[in-house]
């Protein structure tokens, strides 16, 4: 994981969420933050938000990428509990990075049921991303896939 993980050059700042409003939207969940990398030469990602369902906060934690799927076959998703500190998802970032192994663990929603079910709906959001933004690339010539990736996901806002 320590690959897929850094500070970001301000022009790399980008966002997958952005396309998926309102699919969020309907599923009854609202995006707060989302901080989002992707990893040099093949694209691999990883994006950690802080999302809202209800009046509950959670936070998210996505890695997906070549080698992610072809070790594993789909992409890690988890819905997170969140600290009583954990007050932005800059914080949640730095927290699954200090305890890689078991971040997923130490940060387990509580409510199992919602778990499962935001877990469920969010991997559908993001398999309709995926197909739509991320899969050719993946697919074809994986030395460039992370900068076309950066172009296709910059934020609308910065461009």
């Amino acid at each position: 994981m320590n690959d897929y993980w850094g500070i970001p050059e301000k022009e790399y700042e980008i966002s997958l969420m952005q396309f998926a409003r309102q699919q969020l939207s309907d599923s009854g969940y609202s995006l707060l933050e989302e901080r989002l990398e992707v990893c040099s030469g093949a694209g691999a990602l990883t994006l950690t938000a802080i999302i809202k369902t209800g009046c509950e906060l959670m936070g998210l934690y996505i890695h997906d990428g070549p080698r992610q799927r072809k070790k594993r076959g789909s992409p890690l998703i988890k819905v997170l509990g969140l600290l009583p500190e954990t007050k932005n998802v800059e914080k949640l970032r730095k927290f699954i990075i200090m305890h890689q192994d078991d971040f997923h663990i130490i940060l387990e929603h509580e409510n199992r049921s919602l778990r499962d079910k935001a877990e469920r709906e969010l991997l559908q959001i993001y398999s309709n991303l995926y197909d739509s933004k991320i899969r050719d690339l993946y697919e074809t010539d994986l030395s460039s896939a992370a900068d076309i990736l950066r172009v296709r996901l910059r934020n609308e806002s910065q461009a």
